[in-house]
This record gives structure tokens, C-alpha cells and sequence, in this order.
């Protein structure tokens, strides 16, 4: 028998332009067609990895998202992956191939190390700190250790990897957790943009991610909000933790 979870959820409604504004729906959910993705979720400032270091911008970036994608890994999307564990929803899990040395059993197609040079160098040292590709945290970073894979659950690298478990496993549906907002989340390999393109519905938990917010937006969230304005026009729908915890009451 098949079981089904009702989510409410919101889209931006860009029509007519100079009226917009946030439309609510009821998404009728089947749990068998429909799954988790939590992408790049690194440990850089959580208890079991690398500390920030002030010398290198990686990451969630700033001391501030890193702190919070922290709490939000621990606060929101444990408790809500326990929660798809508990009642059957099939979680997958993406992370970025410059990993791949602590994965050795996901395939990984990165290319050996070319450093960049000239400008493209200038301009990495100048954004991320002088050889950040090699001495900086994320050379230590793996997936922090309360989102990593439990029994049978996937760990990707790439969309089309992604694609084929979905496939496998009859989903068409995703709901996204992760970071960061405003960049890996829309668009890396595995990434919501990527999926549409793909033929997938997806969803994101607004509450379950944050951008990569500088001091000065920190505070507003600036990042963080204009990445789910454009998930919520561009690619899908949002819908928060607590709707999503009420959606699924009683399915354990």
C-alpha cells in the first residue's frame, strides 16, 4: 500500500510583474517516489573537523555561516533525515569530488591537481587566501560525521550518478537540505538546477541551509534569501522544517 505524506509549500508567482508575490499550495507527496538529497555538508568549524582558520576564506566562507550551517546541521537536518529514516523515505547524499581521497569507494572522475596560474590564480589567492587549494581546511574537510550515510544510503559525486539512483529507485521528486544557498545548492553536480534540467520536482527546506553571507549581510541574510527567492521562482518549491515534521507525524 502506498503512503503519502501532504506538504504545504510556497512558489514565487512572478505574474503579472507588477503584482508579484508568494502563492501556497498543498504538495500530495508519495513517500515512495520521493527522497532526500542532502549536498555538501562539510565539517570545516563543526567538533569532528578542521577549525576555521582566520587566514583562509573556504567554505561557508565567514566564521557567521559557518556557525550556522553548523547549528543547522545539527539542529534541522539530523533530526529531519532521522525522521525520513524512521519512516521510510530514502535519503541521498552529494558531495563535492574534492573529497574523493576520504571516499575512496565513490567513483570520482576529478582530474589530478593542475593549479591555476596567471590571473585565475591572482584571483583565487585574493578570494579564498594564498594556496588555499593546499594548506587551507578544505585540503582536511570531509562530510561532517552526523550526515554521513547510515546503512544502505548513497553518497554521489556527480548529477548523472544521482540521476541513476533516482531512477533506480523510482523517485521524482526531491526534497533538497544543505549548503551552501546561494551557490552549491542551486548549482553543483547534483545540485537543484542541475535535477530540474533532469526532469525532477524539487523542494527545498528553507530553514535547512544558509548562503555564504559576509559580516556586513549576515545579519540579513542576504545571500541565503535571495538564493531561495530563486529557488522558489526558478526551480521549485519551499517549505520549512516544522511543516515538514507535522507532514509526516504518525508515519513512523
Amino acid at each position: 500500500m502506498s503512503r503519502a505524506i501532504r506538504l504545504p509549500v510556497r512558489h514565487y508567482r512572478a505574474i503579472p510583474i507588477d503584482a508579484p508575490g508568494y502563492e501556497e499550495e498543498v504538495l500530495e507527496l508519495e513517500l515512495d517516489t520521493t527522497a532526500v538529497v542532502a549536498i555538501h555538508c562539510w565539517n570545516i568549524g563543526c567538533p569532528d573537523g578542521p577549525e576555521i582558520d582566520m587566514d583562509y576564506c573556504v567554505g561557508a566562507g565567514w566564521p557567521q555561516s559557518t556557525a550556522e550551517a553548523a547549528r543547522i546541521m545539527a539542529e534541522v537536518m539530523q533530526p529531519a533525515m532521522d525522521q525520513a529514516r524512521r519512516i521510510g523515505l530514502p535519503i541521498f547524499h552529494v558531495e563535492s569530488d574534492q573529497m574523493d581521497s576520504h571516499y575512496p569507494e565513490v567513483e570520482s572522475r576529478r582530474p589530478p591537481l593542475a593549479p591555476p596560474s596567471g590571473e585565475a590564480a591572482r584571483m583565487g589567492d585574493r578570494a579564498h587566501g594564498t594556496g588555499y587549494l593546499t594548506k587551507s581546511p578544505l585540503v582536511r574537510m570531509r562530510r561532517a560525521k552526523i550526515m554521513e550515510p547510515r546503512g544502505d544510503e548513497r553518497m554521489v559525486f556527480y548529477s548523472d550518478q544521482l540521476d541513476e539512483e533516482l531512477q533506480r529507485n523510482g523517485i521524482d521528486t526531491l526534497l533538497y537540505m544543505g549548503f551552501m544557498a546561494d551557490m552549491c545548492l542551486l548549482s553543483a553536480d547534483g545540485g537543484a538546477f542541475p535535477m530540474l534540467g533532469r526532469g525532477y520536482r524539487c523542494i527545498l527546506m528553507r530553514d535547512a541551509t544558509v548562503g555564504v553571507e559576509t559580516p556586513t549581510t549576515y545579519q540579513e541574510k542576504l545571500a541565503t534569501r535571495y538564493a531561495i527567492h530563486i529557488f522558489e521562482w526558478k526551480i521549485g518549491y519551499g517549505t520549512t522544517f516544522s511543516d515538514y515534521m507535522e507532514a509526516t507525524k504518525g508515519l513512523e
